[in-house]
């Protein structure tokens, strides 16, 4: 039987641990004994088969609250067991700063490990993570690029010493609610994080004078959230900005709202943006994100320039202000769901098995 072992840093809510469940429910329904590892224990956000065997530690980690050294350490012991205890000779892990946990726990194992970075190559990691992927990604099987961009920024960093392969995240269904009735909704999808840049967001909503009834509906929870709500009380925008925090529903949104934004400055894979075009949506996003491997600018979305507020006020505007300009751009960038189906994407890991 074929099988296949996967790593994930966790289990709740994230772009790794929705790409880690999909993937493992793909497998298991065709044909793989799969089985899941989580590093660190936590209850499942994301629906996963019951064939899958799950495996998780026994007891929560300290992790970044206690030594570093040694947090990394028992996980590798811990990975290595798991490993030693199953018959598989793949291995798929996600994850910057797993990776090189899961490459070191693999040796002498003769299990062959592909492992996919999942953040922006422009993100600074901190020095020992930079180092330990330095050791580790030269004796990988097989290294997972999100976008084009991901994979050139590895093929200068390592000499062209990599086997690289390009493999853009799968769009999941995306169910569009067409009996809904669109409303004058701008949605935001994301953590409230530096990275995510969602007070760019708001202060380009803040600045656009003919709002004509739209609202700016922000999912989503983090550390800044509570700052963000700050700053839309001071800006005096509580009736026309809506925090709803966390949902598993996002299909709901997806399917009354008129316009989505992303304003993030660093993405590994702008999944939340896929969704957003599969569902039918015009989009505008900020220069910096590997936008080019998911459309055109100018045809299957508006592309601010980075750092630019008004500039990303302005294409916001542009598409609030034009009911045409929606319908055709949210028409053009439904094409990515053909791009990007699951079945597509996860074919492309199967011939990596093979």
């Amino acid at each position: 039987m074929k099988e296949v072992i996967l790593v994930s840093p966790k289990l709740g809510i994230g772009g790794i641990q929705r790409a880690m469940t999909n993937l493992a429910n793909w497998f298991v329904n065709n044909g793989y004994q799969v089985t899941l590892i989580s590093c660190k224990k936590e209850p499942l956000f994301y629906p996963l088969d019951s064939k899958v065997t799950l495996v998780t530690p026994q007891k929560e980690h300290p992790g970044n609250q206690g030594n570093i050294i040694f947090h990394y350490i028992r996980i590798i012991f811990y990975l290595r067991r798991a490993f030693k205890a199953n018959s598989s000779q793949h291995i798929i892990s996600f994850g910057d700063v797993f990776n090189p946990l899961t490459l070191m726990a693999s040796i002498g194992l003769k299990k062959k490990v592909h492992i996919s970075d999942r953040t922006s190559p422009d993100f600074k990691f901190k020095w020992y993570v930079s180092f330990l992927k330095k050791i580790t990604y030269l004796h990988s099987t097989t290294f997972i690029a999100q976008t084009t961009k991901a994979a050139l920024w590895n093929e200068a960093k390592f000499a062209n010493k990599l086997n690289i392969k390009v493999i853009p995240n799968p769009i999941r269904e995306v169910i569009v609610d067409s009996t809904i009735t669109k409303e004058k909704i701008l949605l935001y999808v994301g953590r409230f994080a530096w990275e995510k840049n969602p007070e760019a967001l708001i202060r380009a909503f803040s600045m656009i004078e003919n709002r004509d009834g739209w609202q700016l509906v922000m999912l989503g929870d983090g550390p800044l959230l509570s700052n963000m709500k700050t700053l839309v009380s001071e800006l005096k925008l509580e009736g026309n900005i809506q925090f709803v925090g966390q949902v598993k529903d996002v299909d709901s949104y997806f399917s009354k709202a008129s316009l989505y934004v992303l304003p993030s400055v660093l993405e590994g894979f702008p999944n939340a943006l896929c969704e957003a075009m599969a569902a039918g949506l015009p989009c505008v996003c900020v220069e910096g994100i590997p936008y080019e491997d998911l459309g055109t600018k100018g045809v299957d979305f508006l592309v601010a320039k980075r750092d630019d507020i008004i500039d990303l006020s302005s294409n916001i505007n542009q598409l609030l202000q034009s009911e045409s300009l929606r319908m055709t751009m949210g028409k053009n960038a439904q094409s990515i769901r053909d791009r990007l189906a699951l079945p597509i994407i996860f074919t492309k890991f199967e011939e990596i098995l093979n």
